[in-house]
């Protein structure tokens, strides 16, 4: 099966310097401009799937409107703990550096191995539901493409942030 994921378009969020934020917001005008310049055709999936956030759902609605997308909790973006709702500027460079890279678990934040386990029951889902001719569109946000590039696919590129970064990954059963 084939799974094309798709981070989620621009907010009023994106770019306002929070390390991690639960804050839900739709998409901004850009984001919106963004999505329809990217819309996929009829028959290209035969899923969608995102995480619970207005903006990954309003992503999903927009770039493939022929299927009303699934909710599916365990992609949501990485819970930071005592870092959610902080701002950038208010920490040392290096210290959020080794946040991103897991080498430091901020008190209460989700380790990366909380992550994959909640990853790997949405990939068990996947194989469980849906057959090996499946296309499955996936609509979530930078830190779990980013997870799923280095701990599923070997790869530690940069998803970028600014646009509707986008990569494709086969899963057999």
């Amino acid at each position: 099966m084939e799974i094309t994921f798709l981070r989620h378009a621009k907010t009023d969020l994106n770019g306002k310097g929070y390390i991690a934020t639960k804050k839900d917001y739709f998409l901004n005008e850009i984001g919106r401009e963004q999505c329809l310049r990217n819309v996929f055709p009829p028959n290209s999936f035969n899923s969608v799937y995102c995480s619970p956030y207005k903006r990954t759902i309003e992503t999903a609605e927009i770039v493939y409107p022929y299927l009303e997308p699934v909710v599916f909790s365990n992609l949501t973006q990485r819970d930071l703990g005592i870092l959610n709702e902080k701002m950038k500027k208010d920490y040392n460079i290096e210290y959020l550096k080794a946040v991103s890279e897991y080498l430091v678990n901020p008190e209460n934040a989700e380790t990366l191995q909380d992550i994959v386990k909640r990853l790997d029951k949405f990939f068990e889902y996947i194989k469980l539901h849906h057959d090996d001719n499946s296309k499955i569109l996936v609509v979530t946000h930078n830190g779990i493409m980013r997870i799923i590039k280095k701990c599923y696919l070997n790869e530690v590129n940069n998803i970028d942030s600014q646009n509707l970064g986008q990569f494709k990954m086969i899963l057999r059963k």
